[in-house]
């Protein structure tokens, strides 16, 4: 009885390394919330602009949304859309790069592409005052971030982002 004993008193040592080596591992193995890398993040929607809604370029102009790269690469956005929650779908144009840390604007009018803001090149506007829903996919049609917004003043909720009066924070 007594060498039964000592065998295992011997193993114990070993397997108390392993225990301790497999909690170490389950214990530093991140969450699927944390492996979820978001590059292009939606910030801002400014859906309603202040005043009346004008029909007219400088009225869609003041519509827009604001993107980020979180990422730490410069992203190109060739063969990536942004779309509504209805029919509206905005392709990013060949060799659209975003730097690690920037914004890109992307307003719903008609205007000159800079390295900072698109346009859409609508004759109307894209997000609907009383709420809608921004997605963001990368080129192989895979969905990056859904924010969804319901207008006026409201607290963020499970389904929908907070908004000002005129705007969504996502």
């Amino acid at each position: 009885m007594l060498t039964a004993f000592s065998g295992r008193a011997r193993n114990l040592p070993v397997l108390l390394a392993v225990a301790a080596l497999l909690l170490t591992l389950f214990a530093a193995a991140p969450s699927a919330e944390a492996a979820t890398v978001k590059p292009l993040d939606i910030t801002t929607m400014h859906y309603d602009p202040a005043g009346s809604d004008k029909a007219n370029n400088t009225g869609y102009n003041k519509e827009y949304i604001v993107l980020k790269n979180t990422g730490t690469k410069t992203l190109t956005l060739t063969g990536y859309t942004l779309r509504d929650k209805g029919p509206q779908k905005f392709a990013f144009p060949k060799g659209t790069k975003i730097a690690p840390g920037k914004t890109l604007t992307i307003r719903s009018g008609k205007g000159k592409n800079s390295a900072s803001t698109l346009y859409w090149n609508k004759a109307s506007y894209i997000w609907n005052n009383t709420g809608d829903t921004a997605r963001t996919y990368d080129a192989k049609g895979r969905l990056l971030e859904s924010c969804t917004y319901k207008g006026g003043v409201r607290k963020a909720t499970k389904t929908a982002a907070r908004t000002t009066a005129t705007t969504a924070y996502c």
